[in-house]
């Protein structure tokens, strides 16, 4: 290849660059709904290590990044039950094996709800799908102030928790 032909076809190159490049990038959450928060155990919701601290009061997504896996987690609010549309997204683990039916929602009030197993097609690195809780979700969310959803096992981190506050 001259060196003018190899000119002419970096522009080409770069487009095809940016593109890989925002095709393996995770989305920005959106927001609306009840106030919500992240945390890793034990720590407070703004300092967690490694994790996006709630941006907005209002926020319906939460994200947690860290231990190699940036998790998104979208909840419509109590009326639609104990429903979240769940993303796992990495440059370096394999999604394939993590199954969130681990996960467990916990109220202010003591009470638990245990996840049935995700659904989620296989997607290696990206991998998105419904994340349903067993059990009387209008029981559980009746009164509550606040749910977490805790996830444990998803990259380097023992456990994630995101939290929204429902104010009720």
């Amino acid at each position: 290849m001259t060196r003018m032909n190899a000119y002419r076809s970096l522009p080409h190159l770069l487009v095809a660059v940016t593109v890989l490049i925002s095709a393996c990038s995770p989305a920005a959450p959106q927001s609306s709904g009840p106030a919500a928060s992240s945390t890793v155990a034990g720590q407070s919701p703004a300092v967690a290590a490694g994790q996006s601290p709630s941006s907005a009061v209002g926020q319906m997504t939460q994200t947690s990044d860290g231990g190699q896996v940036t998790v998104v987690a979208t909840w419509a609010g109590p009326s639609t039950g104990a429903v979240f549309d769940m993303t796992l997204d990495t440059h370096s683990v394999d999604l394939d094996a993590m199954d969130l039916a681990d996960a467990v929602l916990r109220s202010d009030r003591g009470q638990t709800l245990s996840a049935l197993p995700w659904t989620a097609p296989l997607g290696g690195h990206h991998r998105a799908g419904m994340l349903q809780f067993g059990g009387d979700a209008a029981s559980f969310f009746a009164g509550a102030q606040w749910v977490e959803l805790v996830l444990t096992g998803i990259g380097e981190l023992p456990e994630r928790t995101l939290r929204w506050d429902l104010g009720g």
